[in-house]
């Protein structure tokens, strides 16, 4: 060990973060003795030059562990530095406003393509956010282009003098100048990871190792009952940060801080494919994922975000260079217009028809739909009975964008957007409260199969229906397929047959009024779906771009073989809930 390095070890651990409301845990468990009770010395040190200057910090040795932004420090490891990624610290995406001068022709967001953004420097968080949005959006990034302007105050000139167009930056922090009127907000974009991760150096890990984790298990630890003083923290973060006190009311309720061991392997690949859109590694080069944390402090969590239809936002890119190709990128839409780009299940609205049928829902229902995706179930719903729809998606950029087309038809009285684990989120809606439950092939994601069936049942009024379109094990499954449908699907328990399926049903209290072997039939319909697709392979990849067509293609594909081999099994089930339970 060097000179320095001993002195380093003997010293407490510094750990850097900016001086935010995000790092507020960190504050509590130094004042609340939580880091003394875990054995560890820790010494906060508030960063004012953010993410680069702080990975500067761990690499001179000035800082110990830092606190940072998932996109620099994937960038920075994946050029080939020694820091090494130690835990997902806010599990939340930031959310980044859009915003534009008040003199300004620019009136939305689609209005942004091929324009001039406004940014900090190049390499920043606010360029990389225009890259994303383009992604998102469906644009060719190459074609939008930059100006560096500096701070915020320097990028709100730069759109009131019109030298740029829009600029981004955190949601929050531009809040009082959207306030004042000094810039106008035309739209938001969240980050498809979570915003700040933990680091260190393997050199550091490699001397300090228990005391990080002690460090980390304190923290961890502070962040839970950050999260449960429900009452006390808004105010607290609103004097210690000068918000506004439902300005950071606002922030706390959509805030996850985790500080636990978990990095999400979908987060990583997410940012690494922006980080090469713009430039800041290099577009062809493969990066694994897992070689940027410490296996010995994190673990890389596989989820359903890691799916593979899901890893570039296809079916949002799709939906959106098929409206611009239907001349219908702003504006007011028809439910209708959207039917031909957002019904990503089997055999379309006739199988939301059946569904309504079979589940008796109208006017009067309240309905619930688990794994809404681009919302087009929920809105032909409501859109064909009159009901009210709440729908529930966990990949935020198909909820974000479901959400925009839901206001877009004018139905946002109709159709309400939830983004998140269904699980979590069901906690806090009415009990018995719901006509009907439905999902769409989004059973099969869920491990546990009767808790989520209990908590329907727990959701549904007596006499209430439960649907699901679902997988079934109709035979031995291989080894080979057994990881695709993990990889590939995000699908890791099956049902062993239909009779297990109905078992698990009844087990949570349901009355099982129909059961369908549709096997046979889905096996025929992604066939189908497969050839109809390769057929105009030419013609809609020059639309929505051709690497974005084979993608899905090579997804539909895989999903077809896998029933052709005969041992995945489909399944139509509806449930109901006993009168007088």
């Amino acid at each position: 060990m060097s000179e320095t390095d001993a002195k380093r070890a003997k010293r407490p651990l510094v750990v850097g973060g900016v001086p935010e409301h995000f790092n507020y845990p960190w504050r509590m468990a130094q004042e609340r003795g939580i880091f003394k009770r875990c054995g560890v010395e820790v010494d906060f040190r508030e960063q004012k030059l953010g993410t680069g200057a702080m990975v500067s910090a761990a690499k001179d040795g000035s800082l110990d562990l830092i606190i940072a932004l998932t996109e620099g420090l994937v960038a920075d490891i994946a050029s080939g530095s020694d820091l090494r990624l130690l835990g997902t610290y806010v599990g939340s995406p930031l959310t980044w406003a859009i915003s534009t001068g008040n003199k300004s022709s620019i009136n939305s967001v689609e209005d942004l393509r091929k324009g001039k953004f406004g940014v900090s420097r190049i390499g920043s968080g606010s360029q990389l956010m225009a890259y994303v949005l383009a992604i998102q959006r469906g644009w060719n990034p190459e074609e939008i282009s930059f100006e560096v302007k500096g701070d915020i105050n320097q990028l709100c000139t730069g759109v009131d003098d019109l030298s740029t167009d829009a600029f981004l930056w955190e949601t929050f922090t531009t809040k009082p100048y959207h306030d004042a009127g000094t810039v106008r907000r035309i739209g938001d974009i969240t980050t498809p990871w979570p915003c700040f991760m933990i680091a260190a150096r393997q050199s550091v890990i490699d001397e300090r190792l228990p005391e990080i984790q002690a460090c980390l298990a304190a923290v961890h630890e502070a962040a839970q009952l950050f999260h449960t003083e429900t009452e006390a923290m808004p105010p607290l973060i609103a004097k210690h940060y000068g918000l506004k006190q439902e300005d950071a009311k606002a922030w706390y309720e959509g805030v996850d801080i985790v500080a636990n061991r978990f990095i999400s392997e979908a987060a990583l690949e997410k940012a690494v494919q922006a980080l090469q859109v713009c430039k800041r590694l290099p577009p062809d080069e493969h990066v694994d994922v897992s070689k940027l944390l410490d296996t010995r402090v994190a673990e890389l969590k596989r989820d359903l975000r890691s799916m593979k239809l899901y890893d570039r936002s296809e079916l949002v890119v799709s939906l959106y260079k098929q409206l611009a190709a239907n001349g219908l990128s702003t504006g007011p839409l028809k439910y209708t217009d959207l039917i031909p780009f957002d019904q990503h299940h089997y055999h379309g609205t006739a199988a939301v028809d059946d569904v309504i049928a079979k589940c008796h829902i109208s006017e009067r229902s309240r309905v619930i739909n688990i794994g809404s995706g681009l919302g087009g179930p929920s809105r032909y719903m409501a859109a064909t009975t009159g009901c009210l729809v709440l729908a529930c998606e966990i990949q935020e950029d198909l909820s974000r964008t479901a959400m925009e087309m839901t206001s877009r038809c004018g139905m946002t009285s109709k159709v309400h957007h939830m983004t998140g684990d269904f699980m979590p989120l069901s906690q806090h809606l009415q009990r018995s409260g719901y006509d009907a439950v439905v999902s769409w092939l989004t059973v099969l994601h869920f491990q546990d199969r009767l808790s989520l069936f209990r908590q329907c049942h727990e959701l549904l009024r007596p006499g209430g229906f439960f649907f699901a379109a679902d997988f079934f094990a109709r035979g031995a499954l291989t080894a080979e397929e057994k990881q695709t449908l993990a990889d590939e699907v995000g699908c890791e328990t099956l049902a062993a047959s239909l009779e297990d399926y109905k078992h698990e049903l009844e087990l949570a209290g349901f009355k099982v009024t129909t059961l369908e072997d549709m096997s046979e039939d889905w096996t025929a319909y992604t066939r189908e779906r497969v050839n109809a697709l390769t057929a105009k392979r030419k013609e809609t990849g020059a639309i929505v771009g051709q690497d974005v067509f084979d993608r899905m293609l090579r997804f539909y594909s895989t999903v077809a073989d896998l029933y052709k081999g005969g041992n995945l099994g489909g399944l139509q089930v509806v449930a109901q809930k006993p009168l007088g339970w």
